[in-house]
């Protein structure tokens, strides 16, 4: 038996989660001295509420080793023939590769595998999926992971910033880039590039970023089509009427296979 371990960076809604049987491991979201764990003590849309009113700008810390010890350790109580598969958001981006390792090292009887997505949110949260409904279909561990290295190298993974404030506050942009930008109405798309986040381009409406993100995902899945199924996350921060109109027509015209809406956590 496989069993699908990831981190909460994934974004996937929580009936996936339960449907496919997924452990998930919280990042810690840190607001002044308390600290919450993401999807667990602290909802995406609350934790949206609460930076509108706290005057502590969240911080993020990666799991520690014991965090995933934990579930390795509820999954082999099981049955200790397990092998797990811990699918982790990009190396690139978080340490919490790290912790899934150092982990798996503390039980070196156990088959534990440790896969980097390079990727975040729904681009490593489509990759959990496919695993975990691999697992359940009796897939052995290579084609798996065959498989996630296939998706790793094809996905695409593009997000439009609206607002440009929680950028600069997390120190992600300079003050004068910040002020420059604004003053312009300059709303950028950011990619993940060889597992780290990357300035993809630059536009000067919200309604423009969001068509250029539109075009591009059509044109992506154009170009495409006929490689194998089409898999398509979309998620919002704290916007879920354009993401649900953007969801809806992206569904219609490119018709995907798997298709899944979400909400990207502060973990993140």
């Amino acid at each position: 038996m496989i069993k699908i371990v990831t981190d909460s960076d994934a974004n996937l809604p929580r009936e996936l989660l339960l449907e496919y049987g997924i452990s998930m491991v919280p990042i810690a979201i840190i607001f002044g001295e308390e600290t919450l764990r993401d999807e667990i003590d602290l909802t995406p849309e609350a934790g949206y509420a609460r930076m509108a009113t706290d005057p502590n700008f969240p911080k993020t810390s990666q799991p520690a080793p014991g965090d995933f010890t934990r579930i390795y350790e509820q999954i082999l109580a099981d049955d200790p023939t397990t092998t797990i598969l811990v699918v982790c958001v990009s190396g690139g981006i978080s340490a919490t590769i790290n912790s899934a390792q150092q982990a798996a090292k503390m039980h070196p009887k156990a088959d534990i595998h440790v896969f980097d997505t390079r990727s975040v949110s729904l681009g490593q949260g489509l990759m959990v999926r496919q695993a975990a409904q691999m697992a359940r279909d009796g897939a052995a561990l290579a084609k798996i992971v065959s498989t996630l290295e296939t998706m790793r190298d094809h996905m695409q993974v593009v997000f439009a910033v609206k607002s440009l404030d929680n950028l600069a506050k997390g120190g992600r942009l300079g003050r004068a880039s910040f002020l420059l930008a604004n003053m312009l109405e300059i709303r950028p798309l950011l990619t993940i590039d060889d597992g780290v986040l990357d300035a993809h381009s630059r536009h000067r409406t919200w309604g423009r970023a969001i068509g250029a993100m539109t075009g591009l995902v059509i044109e992506d899945a154009t170009m495409h089509a006929g490689d194998g199924k089409l898999q398509l996350g979309v998620m919002h921060a704290s916007n879920p009427a354009e993401c649900d109109a953007m969801y809806n027509a992206l569904v219609e015209s490119i018709s995907p296979d798997v298709y899944v809406l979400g909400e990207v956590s502060l973990g993140l």
